[in-house]
């Protein structure tokens, strides 16, 4: 599809921040960033993962920066460890919003990027337009239908992202989830300039599903794209095809039983998603987060809950049920070598540790709900007092909502 057209071209009209998706320029939370945390890092990870090498650091503020060859694509938001990177109009949180959105009015639902678009697109504006034409029509038609969420690139969606979206399978009106990459589609494209997205996505998928023990399809062609079919009982009624009585009033049953659906679908679907959003807002009371809601504001050293982490914490007061094979790497303390000399609780850029004066002699706790497992009180430590643990998704749920 890509062979007889200009690389300048189609860098321009494929250039994912340059779509109808608009994702708005990339910012930095720098509250969040390891380099600008009281005790600072030389964390470069955004930077070295940038296919377009558009991300350098401030010389005076070290804080990253985009330069105006930044694709906004969205890509570095993977690599980020803190989260500290985000859409100025699209951010990961708003995306999962839009899926979960979907999830209350579909029950096949594809994720695909803006390329796929652009490319067929172009396709259709070309000597030979036919099939690019008919694939568009197709995948306008799911958008439309919203059996298709396109984002600037598929690579920016994390782990947490499609586990919140598998997560609802069975639960909200969702049954099925697809991701729609049509073949060769990232070889070319500028996002991948470094070769990353497709083992990338492959590794956020293949964790994600694990987590849900769901399953995500992949699909190639826009022909295997989910479509609402609407019934159509005149369409029955003027078929040339011949039918037994039996099949003709097995038929105009099953089309009417077609049309009640949807009528009921449309008629009751405002209310039905109205429902399922207040049960969504009341399934955080099972998660730890209610009472973090609860917790006085304005302390400078206030624990920051991570964009990730919120979306993962969320899902799972939806669903509860897969909180032990969620696992989630954080750190702890070795007490016994603990000095309390403060260091890791400096260098923590979200402020998952805390001293703990008590009654006894105090000690540095750490807080899984806000701990990103970025390494940075590792790092920081003179002692070796840090180390790695993991926990399941237990440890951010309320005990009376373990299933």
């Amino acid at each position: 599809m890509e062979s007889d057209i200009q690389t300048n071209k189609l860098i321009s009209a494929c250039n994912p921040g340059i779509s109808d998706f608009d994702s708005g320029a990339m910012i930095v939370l720098a509250s969040q960033c390891l380099r600008s945390a009281k005790l600072p890092s030389d964390c470069g990870l955004c930077a070295e993962g940038c296919p377009m090498n558009a991300v350098l650091h401030h010389p005076i503020y070290n804080r990253p920066y985009m330069t105006t060859d930044c694709l906004n694509c969205g890509f570095c938001v993977a690599f980020c460890p803190t989260n500290a990177l985000a859409a100025s109009k699209r951010s990961i949180q708003q995306i999962n919003r839009l899926l979960l959105q979907a999830t209350l009015r579909v029950e096949k639902l594809a994720i695909g990027c803006e390329r796929s678009m652009a490319l067929l697109r172009i396709q259709a504006a070309s000597s030979e337009p036919e099939a690019a034409e008919a694939a568009l029509a197709l995948a306008n038609q799911a958008r439309q239908s919203e059996n298709l969420l396109v984002v600037p690139c598929l690579g920016m969606l994390t782990t947490e992202v499609w586990f919140s979206a598998l997560n609802e399978i069975g639960v909200s009106r969702l049954q099925e989830l697809f991701v729609y990459l049509p073949p060769g589609q990232c070889e070319d494209c500028p996002v991948n300039a470094k070769g990353q997205v497709d083992s990338l996505l492959a590794a956020s998928i293949d964790k994600a599903e694990g987590w849900a023990s769901q399953m995500v399809t992949p699909i190639s062609e826009p022909e295997q794209l989910p479509q609402y079919q609407r019934p159509n009982i005149r369409e029955f009624f003027t078929s040339d095809s011949e039918t037994s009585r039996r099949d003709a009033f097995t038929g105009i049953f099953s089309q009417l039983q077609k049309a009640m659906s949807e009528a009921d679908r449309v008629g009751n679907r405002a209310a039905n998603e109205v429902q399922k959003q207040r049960a969504r807002k009341e399934s955080l009371n099972a998660t730890r987060l209610a009472s973090r809601f609860s917790e006085p504001a304005g302390a400078a050293t206030q624990p920051i809950v991570a964009p990730l982490r919120y979306l993962l914490v969320e899902a799972l007061g939806r669903n509860p049920a897969h909180a032990e094979e969620v696992s989630v790497t954080v750190s702890d303390t070795d007490q016994s070598r603990c000095t309390l000399c403060g260091l890791c609780v400096d260098a923590c850029p979200v402020h998952a540790r805390q001293t703990v004066s008590g009654e006894e002699d105090p000690w540095v706790e750490v807080d899984p709900l806000y701990c990103l497992g970025c390494s940075a009180c590792l790092q920081t430590c003179p002692n070796q007092a840090c180390l790695f643990e993991t926990i399941d998704g237990s440890s951010f749920l309320v005990q009376e909502s373990l299933p």
